[in-house]
């Protein structure tokens, strides 16, 4: 049921921005994502000042966006902070997907808008031409992008969304617009051009700067608690002719840290298949229909913790993303508490509408240290 072909993941091989190559090399099959277990560190030039740490205000919005199920973020999740190396700037990144989809980019688009507005979010601009760009604001001051380009199969959806950081007191929501550049086929109200959300800038505020100390890791190894979760889930995916998860890299000092995780490819092809894979784990996000992939996310709750698996079923392409806490985070999101899904029509087969049920479960990619 598996093949043998696993990876160790790390922050620099999800990062939060997504190209036009990467669009185009997931016109083929959707491929693993091939990474060395090694920590981003952001010390060097343009230090900044411990005002620019992440704090747990950052961390709450974060969680907020991670479980939204339109956002449903599956590549790099993290949370809004200082951007190392700027020169005094902020990192608003908090989580984002690509999904490769084999229909045309127009009618893409006008499925993932409909799904975004089901969730709370509403668009501000949009721009269409061979590209869809639209602009949107979310929950709580969050906004997003949904970019959407062809493929050699169909087209490729990316969703980047943001959150301000703590630091931005000044900062505002583009207006909601009533109409996209998807209406009737043209502007409508949306003549203006898209606005790309303001991933990075100087902090958006009048005033000076708090004062405050710079935080940093402390750990350079797996506490207990860790260690023995780390080994009760290994324990179990072997069970399940599944690879371990490898142990992480932990450096100290200011620095992006990895949680533990492991990618591998999977021979199953439908949602069925999958969950008597994963019998014993808790589904409770499914996705499907309008010509794009079953995704769907699963917690197993263990002694010492929870752990959580992502994964995406497509032509061929079939592989699920296993991943725990962040060594030294805050406490991880609530993911134990979801409500299980018992029914989705993603079980049946093909569905013909692009079709969300449940909460997503989802545990940061990777953080910096964070203050209490």
């Amino acid at each position: 049921m598996v093949r043998r072909r696993s990876f160790s993941l790390s922050a620099a091989a999800l990062g939060g921005s997504l190209s036009g190559s990467l669009f185009k090399s997931l016109s083929r099959p959707v491929p693993l994502v091939l990474a060395l277990a090694l920590p981003l560190v952001l010390g060097g030039c343009g230090r900044l000042p411990g005002a620019f740490s992440t704090d747990m205000s950052d961390y709450a919005a974060a969680e907020r966006i991670w479980q939204d199920p339109w956002v449903a973020p599956d590549a790099r999740v993290g949370v809004a902070g200082g951007a190392w190396g700027s020169n005094g700037e902020v990192d608003r990144f908090v989580g984002s997907r690509t999904t490769p989809y084999t229909r045309s980019v127009r009618l893409v688009a006008g499925a993932e808008l409909a799904i975004a507005e089901e969730a709370g979010w509403l668009p501000t601009s949009s721009t269409c031409g061979e590209n869809i760009s639209i602009a949107l604001a979310g929950p709580a001051d969050a906004v997003a992008s949904l970019v959407v380009e062809p493929s050699r199969r169909g087209s490729v959806a990316a969703v980047r969304a943001l959150t301000p950081h703590h630091l931005d007191d000044d900062w505002s929501v583009p207006d909601v617009v009533t109409r996209t550049c998807l209406s009737t086929g043209d502007q409508g109200d949306a003549a203006q051009t898209y606005v790309e959300p303001r991933l990075g800038s100087e902090p958006l505020r009048s005033s000076p700067l708090p004062d405050q100390d710079e935080v940093s890791w402390r750990k350079d190894e797996l506490s207990a608690a860790d260690a023995t979760l780390l080994d009760e889930v290994s324990a179990d995916l072997v069970t399940r002719d599944l690879p371990a998860v490898p142990t992480p890299t932990l450096d100290t000092g200011v620095n992006r840290r990895s949680g533990a995780a492991m990618q591998v490819d999977v021979d199953s092809t439908t949602l069925t298949e999958l969950s008597k894979t994963l019998d014993g784990w808790d589904l409770t996000f499914t996705a499907c229909g309008g010509g794009g992939p079953i995704r769907a996310t699963y917690v197993g709750s263990f002694e010492h913790g929870s752990a959580v698996v992502s994964a995406t079923l497509f032509d061929g392409a079939n592989t699920l993303t296993v991943r725990l806490p962040v060594t030294e985070g805050p406490p991880p999101p609530a993911v134990e508490d979801l409500p299980p899904l018992t029914a989705s029509p993603c079980f049946d087969g093909e569905v013909d509408a692009l079709t969300v049920l449940g909460t997503p479960a989802v545990l940061p990619t990777d953080l910096t240290p964070i203050r209490d």
